[in-house]
């Protein structure tokens, strides 16, 4: 009859079981890095959507505000303008345009960006004469990029006119 000490003794096959341990830690070791890799590329492509959609709002606000230089007399209404549009609309004095609804400027198969121009108000300007007016206005762009990534970016900007001339 065998005994139980020479049962354990006998290290016939430890090789095989420590081989099978090893190649369970490496399999769970390789499972986690997948799983790690695979959440830090869509971490990466949500960056990248997000970014794509900010950068489309920022050029909404910008080619407002160059809109917005190439006006005389001054805007003092809510703005939106046909998508249709090219170049963007210019009034004529005493024209007034009011569409308080953002439209859509520009639109490819990735992002499209909207603006709205808010007229706030004016103000006398330091240093210039009484005729003289700051004209404010509030821009709000806002950029969606793929995957209903959605950026908004709001910049107030004025204009100084001569109001008498």
């Amino acid at each position: 009859m065998k005994r139980i000490a020479d049962t354990i003794a006998n290290d016939r096959g430890s090789a095989l079981v420590i081989a099978l341990l090893v190649l369970v830690l490496l399999t769970l070791m390789g499972i986690s890095a997948t799983t790690t890799s695979t959440i830090e590329v869509q971490m990466a492509g949500n960056e990248k959507f997000h970014d794509m959609a900010f950068y489309a709002a920022e050029s909404g606000w910008q080619r407002s505000l160059n809109w917005l230089d190439s006006q005389y007399p001054a805007v003092t209404e809510k703005v939106g303008w046909d998508e249709d549009a090219t170049p963007l609309p210019t009034f004529s004095p005493g024209e007034k345009y009011n569409n308080p609804d953002p439209i859509v400027l520009a639109e490819d198969n990735d992002t499209e960006y909207s603006v709205k121009i808010e007229f706030v108000g004016t103000r006398a300007v330091p240093g210039y004469g009484t005729n003289f007016r700051r004209f404010n206005y509030q821009v709000d762009s806002t950029g969606i990029g793929p995957g209903n990534a959605r950026s908004e970016v709001r910049v107030v900007a004025g204009k100084i006119f001569d109001t008498e001339g």
